[in-house]
C-alpha cells in the first residue's frame, strides 16, 4: 500500500492530496502554518475577510476548472473583472480602452507609442535575453515605459534589463500589440489570455475558502493534515526519499515521518539544502543563487461605502512604494463586516533584508495611508483601522541567471524515484494559480502510475 507525505498545504499541495485521498490512498499532508491555504489562504481581521493579493479562479483546463467547481459549487462566483494602471497621475484602463489611453496621453503621445511600437517591429533588438527587450520588441519602448516597466522592478526589486523575459513571457503569452489593440476595440473585451480575460470565478468569502473546503474533503476521505508542522531535515538513500523529520512549531519539539511517495511544494532552495546527507556544495550555491521575493500587505479599513469601481489596482509611478491595491469589496460584498465601509489590500514587495519588511505595523500603516491618499484615492483621515501581513517567499524572482541556477537543482530532484516538485515554491515557477492546481493533480497521478513530466506544463 502508498503511503505519500506531501509538504505543504497550498493549493497544489491539497490538488494532490484530495486527488490521492479520492482513490483510497493514505495521505499525509505537512503544513509549516497555522492554516491551509499558503498564499491563496485568507485571513480575518474583526470579521473582515482579506485574501493575500488577487487570486482569479480561471483556467482553459477543464480537469481544474472540474476540480474548483466539485468543491464549492453555490459558492463559486462569476465576478465581471475592473481593474487599472496608475501611472504619472493619470488611470489607465487595463486591459486597454483605446479612447482611454488617447483621453489620457493626447493624440500626439498616443502617436508617438504607434512610431515607437512600429520602430520595434521592423527594428528589433537583436537579442531578448531581459525583459526591456522582449517588450520593447513586441510593444514598443514608449509602451514598455508606461505599462510594464515600473510595476515590474517594484515586484522583482530588478532593474528590467536584469530580468529574465521569461518572466513577463509567461504571463502574457499571446498577447501583441494588435492582439492588445483589437482586444481594446471589441465589443465584446474577452479573451482566452489570462491577462485580458474580463470575467473570472472567485468564492464569496474569499480564496481561501476554495482550499478550506479541499482541506475538508481530504479528512473527509480519511487523510491526515497536520499543521504548524515544519519540515526540517529530508532524509534520502540510493536515490530514494526515506523519511522527514519535522519540527512541531507549537512545542518547538522534533517527529520523524516515513511514506513511499513525497510530494513537496516548499521553495526547492530549502527542499534541497535541507538534504540529509547533505549535497555537495556546487548545488548548495545554486539554492543560494536563486531567490524569491517577500510580500507585505498593509490592509485599510476606510470610513466610506464606496472608493473606486476596480477589483484591483497596479502602482506603475515610482513616487510611491506600493505595487497594487486590492478592493475587497469588489471581489465580493461577503468579504466585509460593515457595507458602509471599504477593505483595501496595500501590497508592498520587498526582500527580507529590506528596511520596509522591517518597519514597524504602525508604521506601514502610516505609510499606507499616506500612499493612498497620494495618489488620489481616499483621504488619511477615512482610514479608520489597519492591519499587517508578512509573506516570505511570495514570488520565485527571474533574475538573468535563473535558468542556469535551476536547471541543475530539478536535475537532481529528477533523480529521485519518489520524489515530485509542485506548486510555485517547489518548482520555483512563477505561474498562475491553476498552474499549481494542475501540478498537484497530475502528481498524484503519477504516483497512481502514470507518467506526466510535471517541469514542462503549458502555462
Amino acid at each position: 500500500m502508498k503511503d505519500v507525505v506531501i509538504i505543504g498545504a497550498g493549493p497544489a499541495g491539497l490538488a494532490a492530496g484530495e486527488r490521492l485521498c479520492s482513490r483510497k490512498v493514505n495521505t499525509l499532508i505537512l503544513e509549516k502554518d497555522p492554516q491551509v491555504g499558503g498564499l491563496s489562504r485568507t485571513v480575518i481581521y474583526k470579521g473582515n475577510y482579506f485574501d493575500i493579493g488577487g487570486h482569479r479562479f480561471f483556467t482553459k483546463n477543464k480537469d481544474v476548472f472540474s476540480w474548483w467547481q466539485g468543491l464549492l459549487r453555490e459558492d463559486f462566483l462569476k465576478v465581471r473583472r475592473i481593474s487599472r494602471i496608475y501611472y504619472k497621475g493619470r488611470y489607465f484602463d487595463y486591459p486597454i480602452a483605446l479612447s482611454n489611453v488617447v483621453l489620457n496621453l493626447g493624440l500626439q503621445d498616443s502617436l508617438l507609442i504607434l512610431g515607437s511600437y512600429l520602430k520595434g517591429k521592423f527594428f528589433p533588438s537583436r537579442n531578448e535575453n531581459n525583459l526591456k527587450e522582449w517588450i520593447t520588441n513586441r510593444f514598443g519602448k514608449r509602451l514598455f515605459e508606461t505599462f510594464f516597466k515600473g510595476y515590474s522592478e517594484k515586484v522583482l526589486g530588478l532593474s528590467c534589463d536584469c530580468i529574465s523575459a521569461d518572466w513577463v513571457a509567461e504571463r502574457i503569452r499571446g498577447v501583441s500589440f494588435f492582439a492588445a489593440i483589437g482586444n481594446a476595440l471589441s465589443r465584446k473585451r474577452n479573451n482566452k489570455i489570462a491577462s485580458l480575460i474580463k470575467d473570472f470565478y472567485f468564492p464569496g468569502k474569499g480564496s481561501g475558502v476554495m482550499y478550506e473546503a479541499a482541506a475538508a474533503k481530504i479528512i473527509e476521505q480519511g487523510g491526515r493534515i497536520r499543521l504548524q508542522s515544519e519540515v526540517v531535515a529530508i532524509k534520502h538513500n540510493q536515490g530514494r526519499i526515506t523519511g522527514l523529520v519535522c519540527k512541531d512549531t507549537r512545542a518547538a519539539s522534533q517527529f520523524e515521518v516515513e511514506g513511499s511517495n513525497f510530494c513537496s511544494s516548499m521553495p526547492i532552495t530549502s527542499l534541497i539544502s535541507r538534504m540529509t546527507p547533505s549535497v555537495d556544495r556546487e548545488l548548495l550555491e545554486k539554492c543560494a543563487s536563486l531567490r524569491y521575493r517577500g510580500l507585505v500587505v498593509v490592509y485599510l479599513i476606510i470610513g466610506k461605502a464606496e472608493l473606486f469601481p476596480d477589483n484591483w489596482i497596479y502602482v506603475h509611478s515610482p513616487e510611491v512604494r506600493l505595487a497594487r491595491i486590492q478592493n475587497f469589496k469588489n471581489w465580493s460584498p461577503d468579504m466585509l463586516s460593515d457595507l458602509q465601509t471599504t477593505t483595501l489590500g496595500m501590497e508592498y514587495f520587498c526582500d527580507e533584508e529590506d528596511t520596509l519588511w522591517s518597519m514597524s505595523n504602525a508604521d506601514l500603516i502610516d505609510l499606507a495611508t499616506r500612499e493612498l491618499e497620494k495618489i488620489g484615492l481616499s483621504k488619511a483621515e477615512d482610514v479608520i483601522d489597519g492591519y499587517v501581513l508578512r509573506v516570505p517567499n511570495a514570488y520565485p524572482v527571474y533574475d538573468k541567471d535563473y535558468r542556469r541556477n535551476l536547471v541543475p537543482l530539478k536535475d537532481f530532484i529528477s533523480g529521485f524515484s519518489n520524489l515530485q516538485c509542485i506548486g510555485r515554491y517547489g518548482m520555483f515557477h512563477y505561474g498562475l494559480m491553476d498552474h499549481a492546481v494542475l501540478t498537484g493533480l497530475l502528481a498524484a497521478e503519477n504516483i497512481l502510475g502514470s507518467r506526466n513530466d510535471l517541469w514542462n506544463l503549458g502555462t
